[in-house]
């Protein structure tokens, strides 16, 4: 039986923004020796995109859900369809365009059911954004389109091209200020964006250090310098050997401490489960730092995959909020503290590690 494990990205994005395109690109590049599929979502009954992928050449299988989003009303097909695909010839990837209408994050949530999990490894999520869309409310009011941004792994700045440089440079100052952070933020023309992307090591956070320069490489690449022969950036090279031959050891725990301010985040895997009235005590309790073993909290916030949904929480000002959230990279939660000397972290550790659901 093949046991191969099905590595999967989601390329998403608004309607127009320029999909089907970068999936195009992405064929084109195309190791010859690989054997690809992609599972493609149309909004309308008739299927456009699927037939214009189809079309790309050999060692390819397109697989259609149209009429509806496969991130609600028609997820019992996709994971009819996913099931075809874990039980046939696996490819080397898939990929998954939804519609420009759908919730992606739905489609990670199915991935990584204890039933398509052992077949499918979710990679790094693209989404493809329209800078020009920034100053158009019927984009930026719109939930699909802040939760597509929200799940981005990757965010491709599209259609540069076509906007002008205060658009392109106002998105990716949107996109480098997200929380949790971007992987990537790279400029695109025509959809074009270096496939190594797809491979970006999901975790940096649990190495020493990040060099930011390393993505050069690739950023050129979207620039249209790509050439599929090139030889493959060390830096992705290495990330992409370090996820296979080294597992994530969770939490990680990351501090840090400058100009009097200190900061303590931890990192823990998507399928760990939290408490989502213990998360809201954990924030409740920061109006009274010393609870927690700290003193001059200034801020802290967190996404946590909790027994309702995936929740974003904030703390500021003695004010706590909490949101539904699409990411799903992983739950993560960060502390920034004023004071002369970085507290310790201790209790704080132990109460945080208190509201995960054994």
């Amino acid at each position: 039986m093949n046991k191969k494990v099905i590595p999967v990205n989601l390329i998403t994005g608004f309607l127009g923004v320029g999909k089907t395109t970068a999936l195009m690109n992405l064929l084109a590049d195309k190791p010859a020796d690989e054997y690809w599929a992609i599972v493609v979502n149309e909004f309308g009954e008739v299927g456009i995109d699927g037939a214009t992928l189809a079309s790309a050449g050999d060692g390819l299988q397109v697989a259609e859900v149209p009429g509806g989003c496969i991130c609600c009303t028609t997820s019992p097909m996709l994971r009819v369809t996913l099931g075809k695909l874990a039980r046939g010839i696996r490819p080397d990837r898939l990929l998954i365009e939804p519609s420009g209408l759908g919730h992606p994050a739905g489609i990670v949530d199915l991935l990584r059911d204890p039933m398509l999990a052992s077949a499918f490894d979710v990679r790094a999520v693209v989404s493809l954004l329209d800078p020009r869309h920034l100053e158009d409310q019927r984009y930026t009011l719109h939930e699909t389109w802040r939760d597509q941004l929200q799940l981005a792994d990757v965010l491709v700045i599209n259609k540069c091209d076509i906007a002008d440089e205060e658009q392109i440079a106002r998105a990716e100052a949107m996109g480098v200020a997200l929380f949790p952070p971007k992987l990537a933020v790279v400029r695109a023309i025509k959809g074009r964006f270096a496939p190594e992307l797809l491979e970006l090591e999901l975790h940096p956070e649990r190495w020493p250090t990040i060099d930011s320069a390393a993505l050069e490489n690739t950023h050129a690449r979207a620039h249209g310098a790509y050439s599929p022969t090139a030889q493959r950036s060390p830096m992705l090279q290495s990330a992409a050997a370090a996820r296979e031959s080294e597992p994530v050891v969770w939490p990680i725990c990351k501090t840090q401490s400058s100009l009097g301010s200190h900061s303590c985040g931890w990192i823990f895997s998507p399928e760990t489960l939290f408490s989502s009235s213990k998360v809201a005590d954990l924030f409740a309790a920061m109006s009274q730092a010393e609870t927690l073993g700290v003193q001059g909290i200034s801020r802290g916030k967190g996404i946590f995959n909790t027994e309702r949904d995936w929740y974003r929480f904030d703390w500021v000002d003695g004010m706590t909020s909490a949101a539904p959230a699409a990411y799903r990279r992983d739950s993560r939660f960060e502390v920034i503290v004023e004071a002369e000397q970085a507290p310790d972290w201790r209790l704080l550790t132990e109460v945080l590690l208190a509201t995960q659901i054994k």
